[in-house]
């Protein structure tokens, strides 16, 4: 499987990068109580740390936002998904805890204030293209349709799939997935190597808790 950037991403985030892991033969089962244990401390020391006011002055979260503004992707409106989960977590809204994989990919965004996608890898159909999309739409994975135009999205051979906002119910990960393919949706303030460190800990935790084998870990650039 091949991953690229295409032209019309890259001509307006010359340094946009996508990190993905893909990782075989795991087992996705309920959220297990010690991910539970880690999540709930993840969410305290985020509650402490900042608060609804700070929250859209944060590096991170301005960097995500300007990413999304130069893309003509409204944040205010389609919010990434990682502000939209730390909302979750200051607003006092409990989380909605999936199962083992999507737990461990909400996990990450929360920690690194940076979108995280994660797909079944088996529903992908040969290579994929980060693009913006054509006129169109899909049912997301609480399914509603989603119009695509002009937006940015990971597509395969069957069409749109994934994006830093929502991603579609065809891919979703559920408890008879086998593989796994996580994308981080990396905003141009973020280093090479914070990246790879980023890519090892979610891979660690993916494997942690769902078991199996990371067979590729990667990094995309813009096509030269």
């Amino acid at each position: 499987m091949k991953l690229k950037i295409h032209e019309s991403i890259s001509q307006v985030v010359p340094n946009c990068r996508l990190g993905y892991l893909t990782i075989n033969n795991v087992i996705v089962r309920g959220t297990p109580p010690a991910l539970s244990q880690e999540f709930a401390q993840l969410q305290a020391e985020v509650a402490k740390a900042y608060n609804l006011d700070i929250l859209p002055k944060l590096p991170r979260i301005l960097a995500v936002r300007n990413m999304y503004k130069k893309l003509n992707f409204d944040p205010s409106r389609y919010r990434p998904a990682s502000e939209a989960l730390i909302r979750r977590v200051l607003q006092k809204k409990d989380l909605y805890y999936v199962n083992s994989a999507v737990d461990v990919n909400n996990y990450c965004s929360i920690k690194y204030l940076l979108p995280f996608g994660l797909y079944d890898l088996d529903q992908v159909i040969g290579d994929i293209v980060y693009r913006r999309a054509t006129e169109g739409s899909y049912i997301n994975i609480a399914g509603n349709t989603v119009s695509t135009d002009n937006k940015p999205f990971l597509t395969d051979g069957a069409g749109v799939f994934g994006n830093p906002t929502s991603d579609s119910r065809r891919t979703a990960v559920t408890l008879a997935t086998r593989n796994l393919l996580a994308v981080i949706y990396a905003d141009e303030s973020v280093s090479i190597g914070e990246l790879h460190e980023i890519l090892d800990f979610a891979a660690g935790m993916f494997v942690c808790y769902n078991g199996g084998t990371v067979t590729e870990k990667h990094i995309a650039y813009p096509e030269k």
